[in-house]
This record gives C-alpha cells, sequence and structure tokens, in this order.
C-alpha cells in the first residue's frame, strides 16, 4: 500500500511513497493548512502519516520509581510541570506505548506539545476528510546514527543525535551542530519519512487526542445452509480459536496438546480415550456430515481447513508477535486478516507458511498507527491442481 506523508509546516510539504517499489511516486507543496483538501483523494488510497513542525514539540525525558506503570498519565506531566513554563493543563504529554517505569537510572522519553496545536493540526485534517493515525515531530524522520544526523526541510533544520535526543530549529541555526548533513542524500528532502526511521519515535496520538476505533463489520453469513454443516463450522472454529491461541502464547507442545483435548472432551464428553485428538475429530466431523448426503462436500473442506491451520503452526511459531485478528474458510482457502509489527514480521510469516507446503497469497496491506495488518488467502497445492 501506498504511503502519504504530510508535513504540516508553511508550506505543507507532502509526499507519495511506494514501499514495493522504493520510489516516489507523487509530491508537492501547498500554501497552507487550508489547503489541505487537496490531498484527500491521495489520502483515501494511502496510509496516510503525518509529521508536526518539531519546533512546537519538546522532547524531553522523565525519572520514575519502578512499579508506577499505571500512573503515568499523572506522574508524567507533575515531574515535567517545574521544568515547563506553560501549565501543564494546557499542554499534551505523549511516550513510547512500551514505555516502563524502571527506576530512576531509565529515563521515559516524553515529548511535550500545547494541546491548541494539537486541536489545531487535528481540526485542518478533519476538514480535508483526511484520516491519520500517526503523527509525529518532523525530527523523529531522520535516521539514527552514531554521529547523529541533521536535514534541512525547508526553512527548518531537523537534529537527531540519538534515538530519544532530537529538535528542530529554524535556518539559520543560533549554535554550531556537529551532527551530519544528510540533506543531499535525497531526492526531495521530505523522502527521509520513508527510510523507516519512524518506527523508533513517539506517535503523539494518544491520551485525548487517540483515534476513534472504527470496527470492521464481519459478515455472520455461513457458506452452507444445512444445520449440521453449520454445526460441524462453529466446531472446526472452535478448535481454530484454541489452536491459534496457545501458538501465539508461545506454550510448548504439551501444553497445546493438553488444551486441545480438553476442549475435545467439553465437545464430545462421552469420549473415555484419546490417541490423535486430529484424526478423531475429522471422524467427528465427518459424522456430523453423514446424514446428508448434500453436506458431505462441505465437511470434507471443513475437515481441510483444520488441516491448514495445523500446517501453518511452524509459521506462527517463527513469528510470535503475529496476532490473528480474523480467520474465514471459503472453497478450498483459508482466508487470514493478521496483525504484524512491521512489513519484514508479516513477509517471515508469509514465507515461513510457504515453507511447510502452502501456497500463500497476500492482499490488501495496511499500515495504522504503527500496526501492519495483512489479509492473507491460503490454500494447498491439491486445491491448486483442482482449480
Amino acid at each position: 500500500m501506498e504511503q502519504l506523508y504530510i508535513h504540516l509546516a508553511t508550506p505543507v510539504r507532502w509526499l507519495v511513497w511506494h514501499p514495493s517499489q522504493q520510489e516516489v511516486i507523487a509530491s508537492g507543496e501547498l500554501n497552507d493548512l487550508s489547503e489541505l483538501p487537496q490531498l484527500h483523494d491521495k489520502a483515501q488510497r494511502c496510509a496516510v502519516t503525518v509529521l508536526v513542525p518539531g519546533q512546537d514539540v519538546l522532547l524531553t525525558e522523565v525519572r520514575l520509581p519502578a512499579g508506577s506503570q499505571r500512573l503515568l498519565q499523572q506522574l508524567i506531566p507533575n515531574s515535567l510541570e517545574d521544568e515547563l513554563a506553560s501549565d501543564i493543563d494546557s499542554l499534551h504529554f505523549a511516550w513510547p506505548s512500551n514505555a516502563k517505569p524502571a527506576g530512576v537510572d531509565t529515563p521515559i522519553p516524553v515529548t511535550v506539545v500545547s494541546k491548541a496545536h494539537m486541536q489545531e493540526w487535528l481540526e485542518a485534517l478533519q476538514s480535508a476528510g483526511i484520516e491519520a493515525d500517526a503523527m509525529y515531530p518532523d525530527y523523529f524522520a531522520l535516521p539514527v546514527t552514531e554521529q547523529g544526523s541533521l536535514l534541512r526541510l525547508g526553512a527548518s533544520m531537523l537534529v537527531r543525535e540519538a534515538q530519544w535526543q532530537a529538535y528542530s530549529i529554524d535556518v539559520p541555526p543560533l549554535f554550531d551542530i556537529s551532527a551530519e548533513d544528510i540533506t543531499d542524500n535525497y531526492e526531495l528532502p521530505l523522502q527521509v519519512a520513508a527510510s523507516g526511521a519512524i518506527k523508533q519515535a513517539i506517535n503523539l496520538r494518544q491520551g485525548e487526542f487517540r483515534p476513534a476505533r472504527k470496527r470492521r463489520k464481519q459478515s455472520a453469513n455461513l457458506p452452507w445452509q444445512p444445520a449440521t454443516i453449520a454445526a460441524a463450522v462453529a466446531l472446526v472454529a472452535v478448535f481454530a480459536q484454541q489452536f491459534v491461541t496457545y501458538v501465539q502464547l508461545g506454550q510448548e507442545n504439551q501444553q497445546l496438546q493438553q488444551a486441545i483435548e480438553a476442549t475435545y472432551r467439553e465437545a464430545f464428553p462421552n469420549t473415555t480415550r484419546i490417541v490423535n485428538v486430529k484424526s478423531q475429530l475429522r471422524q467427528q466431523l465427518a459424522s456430523v456430515g453423514g446424514n446428508a448426503s448434500a453436506a458431505s462436500d462441505g465437511t470434507a473442506q471443513n475437515a481441510g481447513s483444520f488441516n491448514m491451520l495445523g500446517q501453518l503452526e511452524p509459521a506462527f511459531r517463527a513469528t510470535p508477535s503475529v496476532e490473528l485478528e480474523r480467520i474465514r474458510y471459503n472453497g478450498g482457502t483459508l482466508q487470514l486478516q493478521v496483525n504484524a509489527e512491521d512489513f519484514d514480521v508479516l513477509q517471515r510469516f508469509q514465507e515461513a507458511a510457504q515453507q511447510t507446503g502452502l501456497t500463500v497469497s497476500q492482499g490488501q496491506v495496511t499500515n495504522q498507527n504503527g500496526v501492519v495488518s495483512g489479509a492473507l488467502d491460503v490454500t494447498t497445492a491439491n486445491t491448486r491442481e483442482g482449480a
């Protein structure tokens, strides 16, 4: 999916980047925020990342005692109150989503920006019909290097000395900067935003400015009408969820087997002995569909979906951070919607799945708020031959 980067300065610079082709698709400038509606159509087909002027966002740090994670919303503003000239009630504080107080020797990076600026930027985007879950100070677009990096962007100079040491200033600077000037490394200065450095950043859209989540409507229609097949599908879904949950939790095979067997015994309380739960489940599915000849093909397909889930086990184990959001079996294809922390993890999951003999086709992939969501169609060799 193409990426749209918007820098909300004056002028407003924007750039459309194609991750697969590693090239700029389009770019341009707008006079000010009032012209943002010109980017509406591009924003509809792209993942949007917004950069705001770093001069308006202070990057600092706080040191808190260990064990105070639940109180971060209160402790961080109060800890910085004496260092800030403005009333803390008028300021917005943001920090990494995985921040955990680990004692005074381990500081937590914090960005501070006025709520008025946040409201101005978000209202401008809303008026233009542009949704952006990711909003970062522009200096986070620079790569983290040993000697530090410097980029000239319009009338600003962006500097990143370390992962959590960065700032933006107006040109010309009032003091010497020793960081390496990387401006000439890019055809367009804003192209630096596509370098991937933003993964090591603080998203300003949190707390009261967190984006509203929209639940996707999922179809509840079953592909088979007979009641016996509906029961078989529901049973497979129970086992699939149990299976994937334990794989993602990284449990040992013995724990996984015990959990599956326990679920099996709950579904079939008359079972006296379990030798091979997968084989016995197939027999139960066959018996469920055996009373209706019209349902026999659907039963075989249901068993096929369970087989493919079993083949996907090594892929889930190889990429434990991959989360399964939705699963559906349709016409010999196992349709998965998965979430990953970045594109590389999703690619490793796909490669690991293909090594088991499955064919994995990638559909639409989006990157929202630092989470990569991808649609995958999984088929077997037999399915392809039959097609």
